[in-house]
């Protein structure tokens, strides 16, 4: 950003605390997971509203770094309406606190888990449809050839595979 200052915000969370540019308002929580949390935030000068994800401590394990960073620079150059979009990427305050990364993703009011989990009447055609979606998605990486991490794939494919399997066994 070439000598470009940014302005930050401190928001404290159950999870410790969010550091993001001052553009940023939060809204709510939406998860938390095995490298952080995600709340969804309101961007002052667009009105457009994003999720931030806070990977904690990315430097603490190479392996993890290294998963993060494929998935990073995978996500960056998906574009499709069945993959999430990654908006940009929060740069830290200094070079010395340089320890958290913070992904900002387009909104989405909802993911597969909690769909399934809010809903007990979903039925074989829902199903069919996140399928469906799942494919497209798959096929359109295939046919894009781009380079997947195995791992990447299956982090993201096997819970929805197993939830495809439970229901319709």
């Amino acid at each position: 950003m070439g000598g470009m200052s940014r302005n930050y915000l401190r928001y404290s969370t159950p999870g410790g605390e969010f550091v993001v540019y001052d553009c940023y308002h939060p809204i709510r929580p939406l998860g938390t997971g095995a490298y952080g949390e995600v709340y969804a935030f309101t961007n002052l000068q667009t009105g457009e509203k994003v999720a931030i994800k806070k990977i904690n401590d990315i430097f603490e394990h190479v392996s993890d770094a290294t998963r993060i960073l494929r998935e990073i620079k995978l996500l960056r150059i998906l574009r499709h309406p069945d993959i999430v979009e990654i908006k940009h990427i929060l740069l830290p305050p200094s070079a010395r606190d340089f320890k958290d990364i913070y992904v900002v993703f387009e909104l989405m009011e909802s993911d597969l888990h909690q769909v399934i989990k809010a809903n007990d009447d979903l039925t074989p055609e829902h199903y069919q449809f996140f399928l469906y979606q799942l494919l497209r998605a798959l096929k359109y990486i295939h046919t894009g050839d781009f380079l997947m991490d195995s791992l990447f794939f299956m982090q993201n494919l096997c819970p929805f595979l197993t939830c495809m399997e439970c229901f319709f066994n």
